[in-house]
């Protein structure tokens, strides 16, 4: 018999570069990556009543065919994972996450919002965008001077920036609205050292590449349009909240198209390349090489075989970058940070602590200071505790497997 779940995947075609077409097996809301002759195999089981009719029908790539014995093989290597996932929460690279909104919330206002996703809508948005965020850069950035800052102003553009980033997840949602699928909730997580708000949106994987630029590219996109009204204000007021709101949506929209953290700017290179789980392909694209090097055994060939000239290319100079990125990144910020920590703060706690027992007035900058660092420094603790987890875990299981291997020979 076959297993009646089978009728419950879903295959869709996915783009990417890759020679050898690939499709999207969607399972639960679960998705995997799989080759044209599994796919081939679950639509010919989808559409049979027990494995002999399967084995009659089904042909292979080279077009063989198989036994009833040779198929369930195939069922158990390469169709049971994809039924047999655990029921957990989705892997995602979050430290923590909590959904704010849900997606029935989230899709009264994408279903009325996909309509700026119009190619003449998007031309004059942007075009608008261009011309006042350019005529900002141009002049308020002149104007920058940090003795303005005070409290007022930071809360006020923390509160804007909250509204921002809402924005921003409600353009990936539109998005999808845009091209008929469906999208999640919105949330609130940590990312590495970095508080960020995500919206699940999964089922861009049916989506073609273009598309799926599109639904990436739209957080950004929404960002742009909320400035609009913002500029505008600005320009009459020379507000300095607004002042400093639009410089700090400005740096943030960097750090959101930086193609190294897996934020907008890493799907838009996992798009344009048309490179699924960028991260993981680069990363074995290093190892490969690495073990080429010392002569090793390499075991399968990379990914980057399999794809075009010009998108090979550039996946090895992502690599290259990427790798040199976090090299910089855990190697040198991070230390320096942790090491400026260990020097500045011990002295600005008992300047804080001189200040509380002699009784004057405690100076704002420094609490700031040591609010700030604190914060910094625990996100850096808890991705450590996190990113070292699952080794220490093995570790475990191995000394207390080998401690009963021992006890047992003795």
């Amino acid at each position: 018999m076959i297993d009646s779940n089978i009728s419950q995947i879903e295959i869709q075609p996915f783009a990417t570069s890759d020679k050898i077409r690939q499709y999207i097996a969607g399972y639960e809301g679960r998705h995997f990556e799989i080759s044209e002759s599994v796919a081939n195999l679950i639509a010919v089981m989808q559409e049979s009543e027990t494995m002999a009719n399967v084995a009659k029908k089904y042909r292979g790539a080279d077009g063989r065919q198989y036994s009833e014995s040779d198929l369930e093989k195939i069922v158990e290597r390469c169709i049971a994972p994809i039924l047999n996932a655990p029921q957990t929460p989705h892997k995602h690279p979050f430290l923590f996450k909590l959904e704010l909104l849900s997606q029935s919330t989230i899709e009264k206002f994408s279903n009325v919002l996909k309509i700026v996703f119009h190619k003449y809508v998007i031309a004059g948005l942007l075009l608008c965008i261009i011309a006042l965020n350019s005529y900002f850069i141009a002049n308020a950035t002149m104007l920058v001077y940090f003795g303005d800052l005070n409290v007022y102003i930071i809360l006020g553009v923390l509160l804007l920036l909250l509204l921002s980033s809402f924005i921003h997840e409600l353009g990936h949602a539109s998005a999808c609205r845009h091209f008929n699928i469906k999208h999640g909730g919105v949330g609130f997580g940590l990312y590495l050292t970095f508080p960020v708000f995500y919206t699940d949106v999964s089922e861009t994987w049916k989506l073609k590449r273009k598309e799926r630029l599109v639904v990436n590219m739209a957080g950004v996109y929404f960002q742009l349009i909320m400035l609009i009204p913002f500029f505008l204000f600005y320009f009459f007021t020379d507000d300095h909240v607004i002042k400093w709101f639009l410089l700090t949506v400005n740096i943030g929209l960097m750090v959101t198209l930086n193609p190294f953290f897996k934020f907008d700017g890493y799907w838009i290179v996992s798009d344009l390349l048309g490179v699924s789980n960028l991260r993981q392909k680069s990363g074995e694209l290093v190892r490969y090489f690495f073990r080429k090097l010392l002569k090793r055994e390499t075991g399968k060939a990379p990914y980057l075989q399999r794809i075009k000239r010009a998108e090979r290319v550039a996946l090895i100079t992502y690599t290259i970058i990427v790798n040199l990125f976090f090299g910089f990144y855990f190697f040198f910020l991070l230390p320096a940070f942790i090491y400026h920590f260990y020097t500045s703060f011990p002295p600005l706690m008992e300047q804080l602590i001189y200040r509380l027992s002699s009784g004057q007035a405690i100076d704002l900058g420094l609490i700031q200071a040591i609010f700030v660092q604190l914060i910094f420094m625990a996100l850096i603790v808890y991705m450590l505790i996190r990113m070292l987890k699952p080794f220490l875990s093995k570790f475990m299981k191995r000394k207390k497997s080998l401690s009963q291997e021992n006890y047992a020979i003795s």
